[in-house]
């Protein structure tokens, strides 16, 4: 299994080969969900000088919250409005 370290790196770096590589790859979603966690609490240490510790939380929180709202839109959007032979979703109705 590829390492987390280099894939975040080809991801920094659009690397189209390795979006096709881990659509392939059943056992990266462990490492995406790994990236998504890592970021939200990075977003959470962030919120240390406004709102103290219990800041990192709170935006710890927000930042997973919001991962998820902007990854179901993409999720609706690519299966509902623009569905394509690729997503498996041939129904257009929304």
């Amino acid at each position: 299994m590829p390492s987390i370290y280099r894939r975040m790196l080809r991801a920094a770096l659009l690397d189209p080969e390795l979006y096709e590589e881990v659509e392939a790859d059943r056992g990266a979603t462990g490492q995406a969900c790994s990236v998504v966690v890592l970021s939200a609490v990075a977003a959470g240490i962030g919120g240390i000088e406004h709102h103290g510790v219990l800041g990192v939380l709170g935006y710890t929180l927000a930042a997973l919250a919001g991962w998820w709202i902007w990854a179901y839109v993409a999720y609706l959007i690519g299966t509902r409005l623009l569905p394509s032979p690729e997503t498996g979703c041939e129904n257009t109705s929304v």
